[in-house]
């Protein structure tokens, strides 16, 4: 008896899951994905000159001289390499006076014409507020000798989502699914909306480091919590809900920023919907399943019913007490527990994620799965923050770094016909390919070049998702939410590493993606080594894992059939109990 078997009689995709899939996901993923983007914008540095002081001319042209300088900075191009040396220096009057005089110059035509400026800019900084709106990062100078401030502030906010990452996922297996979505919200909106506020760099970088804590819980975190209400033929379906609320949040940030024009409303309206979600806190269920595996028979029998009311139907009674049962769960009250029989007591007392080492053949997939997460991570975050070096308009380049991603919306539908295995595989070594092809391809075919770089972002995305929903079913339900943690804490240590290799451009402009190319093909290798979850009842405990990866046989491509398999599952883990 299986949790799917008790949800396909109660719905396994009724109005109780649609109403989670399609309002908590986005909510969520949408908070998420506007978030990210918009704190990129406000760290974002408007192209910007060092404010000059007008030489002290000996004749009355001094203020006409100075006049042209400065219009001839504004005309000219902020990609103009004669314009590079002021964006961080300034003249030195002096020097500036002795050498127009001598040069009897009367008409600045030609920045050229001046001498180079030799002193660190003192007299602040002019931006030009045309092309891009005033943000976070102008405001305070945090350019030329203090232009390691926002590269600091984004990494403790990834160090932060690391760290989080595996906090949240231990409250999550601890207390349940329910509390560490809503704490989590609580963090995320009172420190991101507390940062705008702030002046300081030093308290700024705390709060932006605690947003990032929250950042992939709050997303991942009910996107688990919804896979586990699905049956076996739905659980493709968050994940497609959750890649188009990601992508709609990529897509309308740029034109939010267009629109708004002001970096202090853009923050704030990212900043306030996680606490105004925490008012519907009551709406957002407690995971039945893992209820179940956690001894809490009454509560899940509870939720069950609320579920299955939802949907129209009526809780099985028989059943339910036969799930209970079989996972050693309470049929109510205190005869239930003294009920619980030992065999459980034992596999909760192995429910952490530590007690894997002990089964081979789980231990394997684990850290299959790792390693391809970690790459996944690398590669995709590599390639997002690579598309921002294809045009000099920043809004066009998230735009179209966002409408890329598009076409990874039928993952879903893939993963759902095909399995697991086979399209994430396809897709890294496709993007492997990609990025070989944008190596290879001259740079005077300037179409060609960016048509392979998309096509990289565009199946890396396509990788990246399937591995979201692949990572969680490779672990049984009850290390599940911590194993989401270890996987999410290993893959931010991906993405601090990420933005190194994009760095390797000031070398090689191709180098980036050549790197990506070859990651991306090993992630395609390990991927083949994995068994297919597709279509397969999901083991709750850890021994059962280690049954049905012992039945697997990831050489070859072939569905596992899922009563057949679940049978045996069952009576070898009765021999083993």
């Amino acid at each position: 008896m299986h949790f799917e078997d008790l949800l396909s009689e109660i719905g396994s995709f009724g109005l109780y899951q649609r109403l989670l899939c399609f309002l908590l996901i986005p909510l969520t993923t949408g908070i998420v994905g506007l978030t990210f983007y918009v704190q990129l914008f406000l760290l974002a540095v408007p192209p910007h000159t060092c404010r000059q002081v007008p030489p002290p001319l000996p004749y009355p042209t001094s203020d006409v001289l100075f006049h042209d300088l400065s219009k001839l900075l504004n005309d000219t191009t902020h990609d103009d390499p004669v314009k590079l040396p002021y964006t961080c220096h300034q003249f030195d009057p002096n020097v500036t006076s002795a050498y127009l005089v001598s040069h009897e110059v009367i008409n600045v035509t030609s920045l050229e014409q001046l001498p180079k400026p030799g002193l660190d800019c003192v007299s602040g900084w002019q931006y030009d507020t045309y092309h891009m709106f005033s943000t976070y990062t102008s405001e305070h100078d945090w350019v030329c000798s203090q232009a390691w401030r926002p590269y600091v502030v984004v990494t403790l906010f990834w160090i932060g989502n690391t760290v989080g990452s595996w906090l949240w996922g231990i409250i999550s297996d601890t207390y349940g699914r329910r509390p560490t979505v809503v704490a989590s919200l609580a963090v995320y909106g009172v420190a991101g909306l507390t940062s705008i506020f702030i002046s300081n760099f030093y308290w700024f970088t705390v709060l932006r480091f605690l947003v990032g804590t929250s950042h992939h819980t709050v997303s991942h975190l009910p996107f688990v919590l919804v896979v586990e209400y699905c049956g076996l033929e739905s659980r493709v379906v968050p994940l497609l809900t959750l890649m188009i609320s990601y992508t709609v949040a990529s897509i309308l940030t740029p034109v939010l920023a267009y629109v708004v024009w002001d970096w202090f409303t853009l923050a704030l309206i990212t900043a306030v919907p996680p606490l105004l979600l925490l008012l519907a806190f009551r709406l957002i269920p407690e995971s039945s399943s893992w209820l179940i595996a956690r001894g809490h028979g009454e509560a899940a029998k509870i939720q069950l019913a609320r579920v299955a009311e939802v949907n129209g139907h009526h809780l099985p009674l028989e059943m339910i007490t036969q799930l209970l049962s079989d996972a050693g769960g309470t049929g109510g009250g205190e005869s239930g527990d003294q009920g619980r029989n030992e065999a459980v007591q034992d596999e909760s007392n192995e429910s952490s994620i530590i007690q894997a080492v002990k089964y081979p053949k789980l231990r394997k997939n684990i850290v299959l799965v790792l390693l391809i997460w970690m790459l996944g991570c690398m590669c995709y975050y590599g390639h997002c923050q690579n598309t921002a070096h294809l045009g000099s308009n920043l809004f066009m380049s998230y735009l179209l770094g966002a409408l890329v991603e598009v076409p990874s919306w039928c993952v879903p539908w893939l993963i759902h016909r095909l399995g697991r295995r086979r399209p994430l595989s396809t897709t890294f070594l496709l993007s492997s390919v990609a990025g070989i092809l944008y190596a290879l391809v001259p740079a005077e075919s300037e179409w060609l070049v960016l048509a392979a770089a998309l096509v990289g972002r565009a199946t890396i995305t396509g990788a990246y998702y399937i591995s979201l929903q692949y990572c969680p079913e490779v672990f049984p339900t009850v290390v599940r939410g911590q194993g989401v943690a270890l996987a999410e804490t290993l893959g931010g240590v991906a993405i601090f590493l990420s933005p190194s290799i994009v760095y390797l451009g000031e070398w090689q402009r191709k180098a980036p993606l050549l790197v990506f190319a070859g990651l991306s093909g090993m992630g395609g290798v390990a991927t083949l080594l994995l068994p297919e979850t597709g279509g397969v009842v999901l083991p709750q405990t850890l021994q059962q894992a280690e049954l049905f990866f012992r039945q697997a046989h990831p050489p070859c491509c072939r569905f596992v059939n899922m009563r057949s398999e679940s049978t045996k599952m069952d009576s070898e883990a009765d021999d083993d109990l």
